[in-house]
């Protein structure tokens, strides 16, 4: 008599909805390192023949975290890095690439952020966009360009992209996350390059003059929010990223509950009755600094200018459904629940099903502190 066994593989780990202890380093964590490949070159003669590259952003220590998630054992979080830091790692690749001897034009680009990351989302964010389930990884690239002659800087772009993997995409099931990146970041790069090269003739002659320090005062200033400015945090509830970058929370009168380990906030209201609330950015009890996630106010720790957390991952998988198949062999038909049934001889019927499964992972997010949009 022959039986059927059935074996469920889940591809990922579970883990509770406690937060983690932060790790007591970001640069503690295992590193992978991300490679830029070759260019075919700028699609038109550059107009530039030199590129400075300056890393104005809030972690200049790597360009992103990712988690890998083995077939077997417990998912861990790795940082990305370029083989050097990225401000000469961007600027000796475009040299190579995109520069030409007689150009009338340097580059100075500033880099605001460059972050690889998982594409997490929340339910939320589900229920708004249901294709977001596909999403599986991101690049972000934010950077200014300007064209410098004669020591004055006109702005030539401001380049802001986001770029999102599918997982229906094919080609992301032939090769790692890593490889991807290392080829799109490469293509990210050169649009970038390209673009701001064809805009630059024209806008030498229309734009803006400035001089270095202008450039370099902007963008001091963004890291200088009272957040960081300060050692003494007020305790209350930020109802916008703004009131967290001053350090000036708003709500007063809340009261923080734990249930199940998870800490949720309670807004009180002027009869003194409090309601769950999951709208605000977060809280700070005077010493700690803690973000909404998912209804969930998770624990932020610090590193340099950039602020992080530990939150779940809201993921769910679901596998295709096939049709039924028909094979020569045991007269007996398998149901979807696994069940036995009586057959006809000479026919062997199977309902391979659809999987729905959700794996809540612990990830490390990190906090945009230009937007507060949350990688």
């Amino acid at each position: 008599m022959k039986s059927t066994i059935s074996i469920v593989l889940f591809l990922g780990s579970w883990a509770s909805g406690m937060a983690q202890t932060p790790p007591p380093s970001l640069s503690a964590l295992p590193s992978v390192t991300i490679h830029l490949k070759n260019s075919d070159g700028p699609l038109l003669p550059s107009s530039f023949r030199h590129f400075e590259v300056i890393d104005e952003r809030a972690d200049t220590s790597r360009i992103g975290i990712h988690t890998f998630n083995p077939i077997f054992g417990n998912s861990r979080n790795r940082q990305l890095i370029f083989q050097r830091p990225a401000a000469g790692e961007i600027a000796a690749w475009l040299n190579d690439h995109f520069t030409r001897p007689d150009a009338p034009y340097t580059a100075l680009i500033v880099l605001r952020n460059l972050w690889l990351s998982d594409a997490n989302y929340i339910r939320e964010d589900k229920v708004k966009n249901p294709q977001i389930l596909y999403d599986r990884t991101h690049i972000r690239l934010k950077a200014e360009i300007y064209a410098v002659r004669d020591s004055f800087f006109v702005p030539i772009l401001r380049y802001d992209t986001l770029q999102t993997y599918k997982r229906s995409n094919e080609y992301n099931n032939l090769s790692t996350y890593y490889a991807l990146w290392d080829r799109d970041v490469s293509a990210i790069l050169s649009d970038m390059a390209d673009s701001a090269s064809g805009l630059a003739p024209a806008r030498t002659d229309h734009g803006r003059q400035l001089h270095r320090e202008d450039i370099s005062q902007f963008n001091r200033s963004r890291f200088n929010p009272a957040i960081t400015d300060t050692a003494a945090l007020t305790p209350g509830v930020y109802a916008s990223f703004e009131e967290f970058r001053s350090n000036a929370p708003s709500i007063q009168n809340f009261e923080i509950k734990l249930e199940n380990k998870n800490r949720l906030l309670y807004i009180k209201d002027a009869g003194g009755n409090s309601y769950y609330s999951h709208d605000a950015w977060g809280y700070c009890d005077g010493k700690s600094v803690y973000v909404m996630r998912d209804g969930f106010l998770c624990p932020a720790w610090r590193e340099g200018n950039g602020y992080y957390f530990f939150s779940l991952a809201y993921k769910e998988n679901t596998s295709t459904s096939y049709a039924p198949t028909f094979q020569p062999g045991s007269p007996t038909i398998v149901s979807p629940s696994g069940a036995v049934i009586p057959g006809t001889p000479g026919q062997f019927m199977t309902y391979p099903t659809a999987t729905t499964y959700k794996a809540n992972l612990q990830r490390i997010y990190a906090i945009d502190m230009d937007s507060g949009k949350v990688y």
